[in-house]
């Protein structure tokens, strides 16, 4: 055997190896979230439990008396209509006052899906104190058709709409933009008790997330994303990617947020950077004042605030209400999108470098951060570079001692097979998954996924020299929605 083979072999065993530490942290993730679910679930049932017990006096069988730490139900009335029943959570005190909630929706040549937005967040918009806008652009037009479908929305659903005058700039534009326009209309408002939240058109988060904002004291919450939503409308391939991108998000952005947030609450040194999604994001008001609002020179402004934060050790909260939102449609969006989210995290350098320069304590001169950098980029090459090298391990090794292939086996168990089976059997998301017929169709599609997903780094790697080259800044191609 040469070294050349050992060293191949050495490589299938690390990704073996990660493999099952993926698969480890895949189910810490999901016993997290079965058992933050049935957590509200007590706690709904003990407030049901503590109102029908004032209902007959205040007390429970035997005549225990229930403390005063369940409050009453808010009502708010819509329009003179509807009547929406807000219960704070246990142990919330009854003069606790609820904050503002702002909730952007930046959109562009959305005509064809923005009628289900308006309907599905007109649930959020029932709740008191949540104001819907939709953020529409100057470089659709004024006269657009996805400006012409908001004005044609029934009068019944409630919400605003925005629209970022120029021609130019993405969505961070949009939604700097939005943010200074309302907090300039809403002069008096209290930047404490006003948060931002932020979603895209095809979100379509748990309406239960809004209870949590409502009450919050925390400067940032997050919403961990499902890539479910259009599962059954997508082919099979596609499917394949988004249980792969649903994977990613359980067993890496989950487990970074639960360790950053651990390390701020026990005041230890972070071990590992976070990253904001920008859907499913809620921001304290005073916290853009202080911070800065989002970067709107980078196509990822969501990652850079993220890693802003991190540098900053703000504390980002993570949700137990997951966003459900769509997976790209199509192959070649798919490679757009990656392609961009990539760039995003290739800039992390300049995020770290400007922070530096603009940190006068020197909190980033030491080397904990400048590791924890060169730690990120080694996920993000690993994106890039992990799955080519690991298929073309196991080509030279197959042909050359045939045998290897139960390895290859072994590695699709444990990268796609049992994730793919934990992830289509966790009961909340069975509504998006439906049956799980052809499974073996995705099971093969999974086996070639992890190298297509190769191709938005190499599509950012080819574009951006040529882009240089011809002086041309990056652009954001929107990715089709379904």
């Amino acid at each position: 055997m040469q070294l050349l083979d050992v060293l191949l072999y050495v490589l299938i065993g690390v990704q073996l190896f990660i493999s099952c530490w993926q698969l480890m942290q895949l189910s810490s993730s999901l016993h997290w979230m079965r058992q933050r679910q049935l957590t509200s679930a007590h706690k709904a049932g003990v407030q049901r439990a503590a109102a029908l017990c004032r209902g007959r006096g205040g007390t429970l069988s035997g005549g225990q008396v229930i403390p005063r730490i369940f409050p009453l139900p808010l009502f708010a009335s819509v329009e003179g209509k509807l009547r929406v029943d807000i219960r704070r959570q246990p142990l919330t005190p009854e003069d606790t006052r609820m904050n503002t909630v702002h909730i952007l929706i930046p959109v562009y040549n959305e005509a064809a899906v923005i009628k289900a937005c308006v309907e599905y967040f007109d649930k959020l918009a029932r709740y008191p104190n949540v104001l819907i806008h939709y953020v529409t652009t100057e470089k659709e037009g004024a006269d657009s058709a996805t400006v012409a479908a908001l004005k044609q929305m029934p009068e019944q659903y409630k919400f605003s709409h925005l629209h970022y005058p120029e021609t130019h700039g993405f969505k961070a534009h949009q939604l700097n933009w939005a943010i200074k326009h309302i907090l300039a209309t809403y002069k008096s408002a209290d930047h404490q008790a006003t948060y931002f939240g932020i979603y895209d058109v095809d979100s379509r988060p748990e309406v239960e997330v809004i209870k949590t904002i409502l009450y919050g004291k925390d400067p940032i919450y997050q919403q961990p994303s499902i890539y479910l939503e259009n599962y059954r409308r997508i082919d099979t391939l596609q499917k394949a990617g988004a249980l792969l991108q649903t994977k990613w998000e359980l067993c890496g952005n989950i487990r970074v947020l639960r360790e950053y947030d651990h390390c701020l609450q026990y005041k230890q040194s972070i071990s590992t950077l976070p990253y904001c999604t920008g859907h499913g994001l809620f921001i304290r008001a005073d916290t853009l004042e202080q911070g800065g609002l989002f970067d709107p020179v980078t196509l990822s402004e969501d990652l850079e605030f993220g890693y802003r934060s991190a540098f900053r050790n703000i504390p980002i909260t993570l949700l137990k209400e997951v966003d459900y939102t769509q997976y790209a449609p199509t192959f070649p969006a798919t490679i757009r999108q990656t392609s961009r989210w990539f760039s995003g995290e290739m800039g992390l350098y300049r995020y770290y470098r400007n922070e530096k320069q603009r940190n006068n304590k020197g909190e980033l001169k030491n080397r904990l951060f400048g590791l924890l950098v060169l730690k990120r980029y080694y996920t993000t090459l690993k994106w890039a570079f992990g799955a080519p090298l690991i298929y073309l391990a196991f080509l030279v090794l197959i042909i050359r001692y045939p045998l290897t292939i139960l390895l290859a086996f072994l590695s699709v168990f444990f990268y796609v097979y049992l994730p793919f089976r934990m992830i289509c059997n966790f009961s909340s998301w069975a509504k998006h998954i439906g049956d799980r017929k052809n499974f073996f169709a995705l099971l093969l599609s999974g086996c070639i996924r992890p190298l297509l997903n190769s191709c938005g780094p190499f599509h950012y790697f080819l574009t951006t020299p040529i882009n240089k080259i011809r002086r041309k800044p990056g652009t954001f191609v929107r990715t089709p929605k379904n």
